[in-house]
């Protein structure tokens, strides 16, 4: 009877393994959230308001390999400008395409950069042969706004219905412009610029070919702004054009 009694009143253990278990799974999707409120940091309708501060010391680099932003974008790195393009990263690259008139495209989310702060931008860029429209084309550019006005550095690939190659040109919003070279369609090229931090000089190639030289007439006025990176395409009027990025690079000093 003594035997049975002290088994009937033994204490109850605390289930310490059952209790560690549930901590464990409140840990991991504390930081899961964590990790999905950083991946979904921008929308698909435009810039927010963060997306004006600069953080300046951080570089781009995107070669659109990982799977988990396949049929988007990386939002964490990108936020979408201006409107009418379709654009998703699948297989290793991403593509960008347009059935209307107008611009639309990527840009660095929360990310600026001075001009002496810029090494080279480049990109491999790639336009499709199944053109529609009768002017078009895909590109990189750097803007920002100088006394209202908008300034830009852009490289892009264009071409148009009817036309049998491509051509690759860069350009400036004060008028620089470099001759245009020729490109296949379907057929990647690498496009890339280089910042002279001295004298804001920019230097366009093509292929690793230079193409021409950009010297500003006001330094001082590019100096002191702040600029964003975008990819983007535009096209003249109504009518499918599709082109393709991959290696997306933005090199500090």
């Amino acid at each position: 009877m003594k035997d049975q009694t002290s088994n009937n009143h033994q204490p109850n253990r605390i289930p310490w393994n059952f209790i560690g278990q549930i901590v464990l799974a409140l840990v991991f999707f504390y930081l899961l959230g964590l990790l999905m409120n950083s991946l979904s940091f921008a929308g698909r309708n435009g810039v927010d308001i963060q997306a004006t501060q600069a953080i300046s010391s951080l570089e781009i680099f995107d070669n659109f390999g990982f799977k988990v932003f396949d049929t988007k974008w990386n939002e964490s790195t990108w936020a979408e400008v201006g409107s009418g393009s379709h654009i998703e990263q699948l297989d290793g690259i991403l593509i960008l395409s347009r059935e209307v008139e107008g611009f639309g495209g990527l840009v660095a989310h929360r990310r600026k950069w001075y001009l002496s702060q810029i090494n080279y931008i480049e990109s491999r860029l790639m336009l499709s042969s199944d053109i529609q429209t009768l002017a078009g084309d895909i590109g990189f550019e750097i803007n920002t706004d100088i006394g209202g006005n908008m300034w830009f550095a852009k490289c892009g690939i264009q071409g148009g219905q009817g036309k049998n190659t491509a051509s690759i040109l860069c350009n400036t919003a004060d008028g620089f412009s470099t001759t245009a070279v020729k490109a296949s369609y379907d057929t990647w090229c690498l496009v890339r610029f280089e910042v002279d931090s001295e004298n804001g000089a920019i230097t366009f190639f093509v292929d690793g070919q230079n193409v021409g030289k950009y010297l500003p007439q006001d330094i001082n006025k590019l100096k002191n702004a702040e600029y964003s990176l975008i990819l983007d395409g535009s096209s003249s009027n109504k009518g499918s054009i599709t082109g393709s990025f991959d290696y997306v690079q933005l090199k500090n000093k």
